[in-house]
């Protein structure tokens, strides 16, 4: 699937006559986690124990850690868990995503995980009549404040921020776990004190509940598909069936513009431009290249193929700096459309 943001910026070859426009497209990539994959409703799940005020918080001066500081992450779990109910929500590909706030760990011990059971998970899915349960069962934040003082005279201060947590997905009547984290850093400087330093830095509560939305919202992400913008060139010449078929393309009439850039093509192919009006191959492999293009836009990648290996072709006929280039430039686009028909073909 593909989104085609035709924003069109022209550049320049004055050496050649040639002109390019680039567009973008967005491109759909699959999910990195596929353990939701054919889920229609979730709930998610908090089985976490608080965070001790004072653990992973140590304030430090020039490598010394001095303290270790109290910061209360009672909501943090929340946060992180309503980020990524969010994330799952908002990406259209789930009927229904629910939060179950309240613990369902019965252990007061934060420094093991204790993770629900098979028939646990079992009743809560059925409870609450959804596909899948996505269960938080540790979250663990700590962070380094430090100070230092610069040759310079100023004071730098910094705030590293560290996030691990551990999730298991029920879907199936399968179970499956895993870990990921995060990390944020802010930085400060200032010409005066310490004390200044480290007000130019959020405080620590503020900052790893940051962290715990940002740690939530990247789990989220990777469980629905994603979009990525690349970028695409088309030629333009001074050629009456190149420029309406680049109008076509304009609007989106792909099939249009490939049949106006096949008569410029098919001209070449003929070799009535070589003989009347004693023009070199660079129309037909422009109108080639232009159709590859559009054929990509079409998803047949097989033609795409096709017509980018006869440009690649035509343009190694064409004896000039900026004809190799553009050779060289339509190899690296063939190896993006095989990789795109290798894919498609493996579904």
């Amino acid at each position: 699937m593909r989104r085609v943001v035709l924003v069109l910026f022209l550049l320049l070859s004055l050496a050649t006559s040639a002109q390019q426009w680039r567009f973008w497209i967005d491109e759909q990539h699959p999910a990195q986690r596929s353990s939701l994959r054919g889920v229609s409703s979730v709930l998610l799940v908090n089985n976490t124990v608080l965070q001790p005020l004072a653990f992973g918080h140590p304030q430090a001066v020039d490598g010394v850690t001095l303290r270790q500081e109290e910061v209360d992450l009672s909501g943090a779990a929340l946060h992180c868990m309503f980020s990524a109910t969010q994330t799952l929500d908002q990406s259209g590909e789930f009927m229904r995503v629910e939060l179950f706030e309240q613990t369902q760990n019965a252990s007061d011990n934060f420094y093991s995980r204790n993770l629900l059971s098979a028939k646990q998970m079992s009743d809560l899915r059925a409870l609450y009549e959804v596909d899948a349960l996505l269960i938080l069962n540790q979250l663990v934040l700590y962070n380094l404040q430090e100070t230092f003082p610069l040759d310079d005279g100023t004071h730098y201060a910094y705030l590293q921020a560290y996030a691990q947590s551990h999730w298991t997905v029920y879907a199936g009547g399968k179970s499956q776990s895993f870990s990921i984290a995060d990390t944020l850093l802010w930085e400060s400087k200032v010409e005066y004190t310490r004390t200044q330093a480290l007000n130019q830095l959020p405080n620590r509560e503020d900052a790893l509940l940051y962290l715990a939305s940002t740690l939530g919202e990247g789990l989220g992400k990777s469980f629905v598909h994603s979009w990525v913008a690349v970028s695409r060139y088309l030629y333009d010449i001074d050629d009456t069936h190149i420029k309406v078929g680049l109008q076509s393309f304009r609007y989106q009439r792909w099939e249009e513009a490939i049949y106006h850039w096949q008569q410029v093509a098919n001209e070449e192919a003929k070799g009535e431009r070589l003989k009347v009006k004693g023009k070199d191959n660079k129309a037909a492999a422009v109108a080639a290249a232009n159709i590859a293009i559009a054929y990509e836009l079409l998803g047949d990648y097989s033609l795409a193929c096709d017509y980018a290996n006869e440009a690649c072709r035509l343009f190694g006929t064409l004896k000039t700096a900026w004809a190799r280039q553009q050779q060289a430039n339509i190899r690296y686009y063939l190896e993006q459309l095989r990789a795109k028909q290798a894919k498609e073909g493996a579904r």
